[in-house]
């Protein structure tokens, strides 16, 4: 939901949503624009604890730094504050609002209900910082990853993506995002 505003900053908008009156409220702020993020699904929810867990595995085997976020983790990725259903990266997170610090890799589950422009204009902001992003589509059962320096790839059931230069080694089956 967009919420009607005057023009803000992204300092602005960081008062504004930290204010009592939206302490039970998330908000992301694109190119200027405060969208009121509305609750997710269940299954998209599956998703993301899923990708979580076998990172968490996968840091621990290989005594790697394990900071990830889900849901209504927010980041600061220059003017803009995103909250990816799922973010990794191996510097420590910070308990601030937004984190200051952007991730290395971000995951958003995109929901029918997304407009096709707020995904591009979320899309555009993590490649223009150089983060690992994967779009995962839930009823089609793709996976559309976007690495740095590369061309997008869409990956199926019966393939298997990877964590890049983010987590060389890490593996996931496409097929175990929808079980």
């Amino acid at each position: 939901m967009l919420i009607p505003q005057k023009e803000m900053t992204v300092e602005e908008f960081i008062v504004f949503a930290t204010s009592p009156e939206n302490s039970d409220r998330d908000f992301e702020f694109i190119n200027g624009e405060v969208i009121e993020m509305s609750p997710g699904r269940a299954t998209y929810s599956r998703i993301e604890a899923i990708i979580a867990a076998l990172v968490y595995i996968f840091c621990e085997a290989h005594g790697l730094p394990y900071n990830v976020s889900v849901g209504d983790g927010s980041y600061r990725i220059g003017n803009n504050t995103v909250a990816p259903d799922f973010a990794y990266r191996s510097a420590d997170l910070i308990d601030e609002y937004p984190d200051p610090v952007q991730p290395e890799w971000a995951v958003e589950i995109i929901s029918p209900n997304d407009k096709a422009t707020e995904v591009s204009n979320k899309r555009q902001i993590y490649l223009r910082a150089g983060i690992l992003y994967w779009e995962i589509y839930y009823p089609s059962q793709r996976v559309d990853v976007y690495a740095p320096g590369q061309p997008m790839k869409s990956y199926f059931v019966g393939d298997v993506l990877d964590g890049g230069e983010v987590l060389p080694g890490f593996t996931l089956e496409v097929s175990k995002l929808f079980v």
